[in-house]
Order: C-alpha cells, then sequence, then structure tokens
C-alpha cells in the first residue's frame, strides 16, 4: 500500500565552471583565490528530489524518495533514504567550508511507526551460549530529529586504485523524521558548496623505484629469495628488507617496533613510490613472541556486542598511513599509547583508508614460509589445464532464525553466482546435504578459483545451520577436517564469513593461560566457556586452510575478531540486510571486482572493497563499520595476479 505526495519532476541540476577530470560526477567547481598562498577551489552540488511516499508494512511504514541511492540503517533509528556522492579531489587537501543552501521543508504527518533498522547479527560458532537477544529490543529512539542535519560529510585519504587522492564523501538526507512532533520534514531541493584549499606542491612525489615491499624476519629471507626472484620476472619490482632493518632505520620515529615498521613503509610510499605491502610471520611457533608485531584494535566496547571482546588485530593499521592532509595516520590521536580507541569517553581519529595494498602470510616457521613461496609461483605460472578456476565453491546454510524467514547463507551465495558470470557454482548447501569435511573436500578437490565460507566461525570451525529454522547446527568444517583436503595447486581464493577465522594470535600455550587465569572450572564449566572459544588451537581456520601443503587456499580472506552480518530486511526493499550491510556487503562486492569488473589485482581488489565501504558506510555513530574494515584481514599475497599470468 503506498500514498504518495505529489512533487515536481527531479532534476539533477549540474553547473560546471571548470573541468575536473578527478570527479566521478558533473559539479559546478570554481577557483575562489588564483595565485595567493591560500589558493582555493569550491564545488557545487545541486540535487532535486521530486516526491516522498511511504509504504505499509504491517504495522510500520518505509520511506522511499526516487532519486536517493541509499537507506541509512542505524540499528534501533529509523531507517530513512540519502543520496551518496564521493568526490575524489587532490591528494592533501583541506576542507576549509561546506555549506548548503535548501528548499523549504514540507511537514508530513504520519499515523504509523517508522521501519526501525535491525541489529546486527553476530557470526559466532559457539554453540554452548546462545546469542543475547536483549540488544535487539532495548534500545528506545529519542533523538528529537533524525538524522540531525540534511547532510553529513566525511573526508579520508588513500588509494582509488592506483591513484593517491583525498575523498570527500557527502550524504543529503530529503527526509528526515521529527520524534517530537511525529512527522517526516521533506525537502525538494538542496544545494552543498565545499570550499577546499588544495595542497601548493604534490603531497607524494611521482617515483617508481619499487612496486612491492616484503617485510620478514631476516631467518626467512633465503626462502623468500626466490618468490623476489620470480616476482621480478613478472615485472612487479619488488624489495625484501627484514622487520629488524625497518626497525632500526626508524630510530627517530615510532613509539615502538609495531608504529616504527609503519613508519617504514610511509618512507617506502615516498622514496620507492611501493603500492603494495606482504607482511610475512606471526607467532614465533607456538610462543607469545611476535616475528613481525601487531596492532590491536579496540574500536567496539565490550558492552556493545552479543559477546565480549576486549580487542582484535588489525593490519589495516600498517595501511592506513595518511589522513586526508597527507599527514602520518596514527591510530593514537591523544598520544596515550592506547591504539584504536573508540569508547564513551574518546574516540581516536583514524582515517581508515588504505593507502598500500596489504597483505600478510603469518608464517610461524621456515617451512610454512617454503610452502607458500611454492604455492605462489606455481598458481601465478602454471601452464597446464587450468579449467578447474571456472568452479566457484560456495559452502553455506541458513545464518539466522530471524522474523523473516530468509536462508541468509544460501541466498547470499546465490547472489555469489550472479556477480561470478561463467563460473561454475560447486554447492555444498544445507538444504541439500549436511556440512562436513566429505561434503566440503568433495568440492574443494575438484579446484576453484574462488571458494565461499558464509556462516558462522571460531578460530578452530566453521559451520551454518540447517534451515528452515536457522537453529540447528551442521556438522560444520573444522581444523582437523582439512588434513585430507587434497585439491593440490587448484587453490582457490577463499573468502569465510565468520567470526575469529583469522584470529591468527591463538598458540596451545593459551590452553594454559587461560586455566591459570580462570581456573579448571570457570575455563571449562561456567558460562561463556572461554575453552570453547578455541583460542589455544595451533594455528587459525584460515591460516591453516592458505597454508596447508598438498592443497588448501592460495590466499583467504577472514576476520581477525566477531564477524557480523545484517538480519531481516530493514527497509522493506525485499532484499536481505544480509546481503546489504556488513560483512555481506564486503564479501559480495569483493567477488564482483573480479567476477563483473575484471580487477585482477588480489591486493587492489581487497583493499578497494574496504575503500567503497567506506565511502558507503562510514559515519560518526557507526563503531561496527569501522570494525568491519579493521578485522577484514588478507591472508596471501596482495601482489597475487588472480588466475595467474598464462
Amino acid at each position: 500500500m503506498k500514498f504518495q505526495i505529489n512533487k515536481s519532476i527531479a532534476v539533477f541540476v549540474l553547473i560546471i565552471s571548470l573541468v575536473f577530470p578527478s570527479l566521478h560526477s558533473a559539479v559546478a567547481l570554481s577557483d575562489m583565490s588564483s595565485g595567493s598562498a591560500d589558493f582555493t577551489e569550491q564545488i557545487t552540488i545541486e540535487m532535486s528530489f521530486s516526491d516522498v511516499t511511504f509504504e505499509t508494512h504491517g504495522n510500520t511504514i518505509a520511506i522511499r524518495v526516487p532519486e536517493t541511492n541509499f537507506n541509512k540503517m542505524t540499528p534501533g533509528r529509523p531507517v530513512v533514504p540519502a543520496y551518496i556522492e564521493t568526490l575524489s579531489i587532490p591528494f592533501g587537501s583541506d576542507i576549509i567550508d561546506v555549506t548548503y543552501d535548501n528548499a523549504t521543508a514540507e511537514i508530513i504527518p504520519i499515523n504509523s511507526v517508522l521501519a526501525l533498522a535491525s541489529y546486527p547479527g553476530i557470526d559466532r560458532h559457539h554453540p554452548f551460549v546462545a546469542r543475547d537477544t536483549s540488544f535487539d529490543s532495548t534500545h528506545t529512539f529519542q533523538d528529537s530529529m533524525y538524522p540531525d542535519d540534511w547532510i553529513s560529510y566525511h573526508v579520508g585519504g588513500g588509494l582509488d586504485f592506483s591513484e593517491y587522492v583525498t575523498f570527500f564523501t557527502l550524504r543529503m538526507y530529503p527526509a528526515r523524521y521529527n520524534a517530537e512532533g511525529h512527522h517526516i520534514e521533506f525537502i525538494d531541493q538542496i544545494m552543498v558548496t565545499v570550499t577546499y584549499q588544495p595542497p601548493e606542491e604534490p603531497i607524494l612525489q611521482d617515483v617508481d623505484v619499487y612496486d612491492l615491499l616484503i617485510i620478514a624476519p631476516e631467518i626467512y629471507h633465503d626462502e623468500l629469495t626466490s618468490l623476489c626472484e620470480h616476482k621480478e620476472r613478472f615485472g612487479v619490482k619488488t624489495r625484501l628488507v627484514g622487520v629488524s632493518e625497518a626497525i632500526d632505520q626508524m630510530f627517530w620515529e615510532g613509539r615502538d617496533d609495531a608504529e616504527k615498521i609503519k613508519y617504514f613503509i610511509k618512507r617506502s610510499i615516498e622514496e620507492w613510490g611501493i603500492s603494495h605491502v606482504l607482511l610475512v610471520g606471526g607467532l614465533k611457533g607456538q610462543s607469545k613472541t611476535w616475528d613481525l608485531p601487531v596492532r590491536y584494535s579496540h574500536v567496539v566496547p565490550p558492552t556493545e556486542q552479543e559477546y565480549a571482546e576486549q580487542s582484535f588485530i588489525s593490519d589495516l593499521y600498517y595501511a592506513d598511513i595518511y589522513d586526508s592532509l597527507g599527514e602520518f595516520s596514527s591510530w593514537d590521536s591523544n598520544n596515550d599509547d592506547f591504539f584504536a580507541d573508540w569508547n564513551e569517553e574518546y574516540k581516536e581519529e583514524m582515517d581508515l583508508y588504505p593507502d598500500v595494498y596489504l597483505g600478510r602470510i603469518p608464517c610461524r616457521n621456515e617451512k610454512e614460509v617454503r610452502i607458500m613461496v611454492d604455492k605462489i609461483i606455481n598458481y601465478e605460472t602454471d601452464s597446464s589445464d587450468d579449467s578447474w578456476f571456472n568452479n566457484l565453491v560456495l559452502v553455506a546454510g541458513d545464518s539466522y532464525p530471524d522474523a523473516s524467514g530468509f536462508n541468509e547463507g544460501e541466498l547470499i551465495s546465490e547472489k555469489a553466482i550472479e556477480v561470478m558470470p561463467g563460473f561454475n557454482p560447486l554447492k555444498v548447501y544445507a538444504s541439500i546435504d549436511d556440512i562436513n569435511r566429505r561434503t566440503v573436500n568433495k568440492a574443494m578437490n575438484q579446484g576453484a578459483g574462488f571458494a565461499y565460507f558464509c556462516g558462522h566461525g571460531s578460530p578452530a570451525s566453521w559451520s551454518t545451520h540447517f534451515p528452515p529454522d536457522g537453529s540447528t547446527w551442521t556438522t560444520g568444517y573444522n581444523l582437523k577436517d582439512m588434513l585430507p583436503l587434497r585439491n593440490g595447486y587448484k587453490l582457490p581464493i577463499t573468502v569465510v564469513g565468520g567470526c575469529h577465522n583469522g584470529q591468527f594470535d591463538v598458540g596451545l600455550f593459551n590452553l594454559l593461560e587461560g586455566i591459570k587465569e580462570y581456573g579448571i572450572k570457570e575455563y571449562f564449566f561456567a558460562e561463556p566457556y572461554r575453552f570453547f572459544y578455541n583460542e589455544w588451537v595451533p594455528n587459525s581456520w584460515a591460516w591453516l586452510l592458505t597454508s596447508k601443503p598438498n592443497g588448501g587456499a592460495i590466499a583467504t580472506i577472514a576476520n581477525t575478531g566477531l564477524g557480523t552480518h545484517g538480519e531481516d530486511d530493514s527497509d522493506f526493499n525485499g532484499i536481505a540486510d544480509y546481503l546489504e550491510v556488513l560483512d555481506g556487503w564486503l564479501e559480495l562486492r569483493f567477488l564482483q571486482l573480479y567476477g563483473e569488473d575484471g580487477k585482477s589485482d588480489l591486493g587492489e581488489n581487497h583493499g578497494q572493497t574496504m575503500t567503497e565501504y567506506i565511502h558507503r558506510f562510514r559515519d560518526d555513530e557507526e563503531k561496527m563499520d569501522t570494525k568491519m574494515v579493521q578485522q577484514w584481514e588478507l591472508f596471501g599475497d596482495p601482489s597475487l595476479r588472480i588466475s595467474g599470468y598464462y
């Protein structure tokens, strides 16, 4: 059912006073102070909205404005339409002012409750602890106006594929909710003016000494020499640097080893022109000592999650080198030596946009280094029959027992088939059979270009549910199930949706530490059953699959912390939120970049996916969207040529 307020036909007004090739949409741009030290430029974006309509769904209504391209879905708040536009301006530009003029707002009374965005579901495979559903019902919306302004925006600096730019992302909200009056305020026209000052000189010089920087403990250099030679043969100019060397060269910069390595990457961009970084090394064997350090993020407080998580690893820290002004992005803006913190007291200034395309192979010993070097070289050079590459392995089931009754995992897998045209789907669906060692390995052993697991995880396991109830677990696919996997060199790039599958700080000593800290009774037999967090296993699920000899994956993308997908259909657009937000959006867009867009650089695709996610979802009130990109780890060579060179 719809009732409609008629307005004039929508017009997107475009006024161009100067051609600016880096902009992807037509806007007005003019010089303000040409020739002076404070030279500024101005961009004007004018937008018209034809009408606002309301769709009734049960006892709630959904707002529609035809010209918008996004539904803002903040958990517990009304779903409102938005128009999003991202502009690319010279790297290092300073936003001086953002102003707008809008038409007089029309007041439209409403007689029903507005649709509210659902709280996301957690993708943890922990069968002994029920989900805490209190997060779905305790929030009471109290904002007087939502959103609180007609526009919002954010800026950041990063790579737009191969070009460094400053991003300006603008959001327009033509229909806002007034909670006190219980009405909608609608505008049919708005003009936004952005004034910015470009840098007097380019922030980065045009240098092209190296393409790929490999940072690794010196003990691994002999094994990595053949990888460097291989990369050079295919035109990837490569520099191998020891962890100690990188740290020592940054003697005057950096508070700890991780920050020194980040400063070294910054210098490598500026002096060598590197675009890709491969970090080699993780924990030393089963010890608690790092061969190559990590940075932990604390961006989502434990009290705001269904499962308390104090912190999680984020290698995006090493990739986010600059902010929008071209300054160093420290992730510790108050200099308290506590990084990536966002709570009630303080929010760190974090740019988040990748400035290099980065991956890690967290090898614990020389054997794992040799395995990965052999896999990468063979993958990129094997010219034998590669028909197996056209297979797409899909492992999924009914992720959540949500009110809409969606079979989420299989639904998103079917969408993955759409965005990967020409691929032959090998379906391992819970609606067809149990998901276990036999069914998964049967599909994987045929070889595949890509594999996509979408469900629930832990460092040691992955599983999902049988439909239609979304609550009965399948057998799942665990570490021990990978041992008989024999797909040889027919290696997929694997994307896994689930919690903690990429948590690579696990180790056997964690078992002893857990017992020592909590005692046997509490660690094993009392909630939250910490033993079953599986942080004591010798390797994480994602890394074991990637580093497995005689098969496994060539690379894996997985969460180092709690994975999160959308639930239900909050905006009533007929598409499950599972596909539209959070991990689901990331996973599909990554596959689409190769399947539909034909992009074949693994690290670039991983980084570009995060960049586009930040454009679309970053908002001052969204901690979970920041967490999504921070924990989305690439286990593999970021310079990998997808499908190889032949």
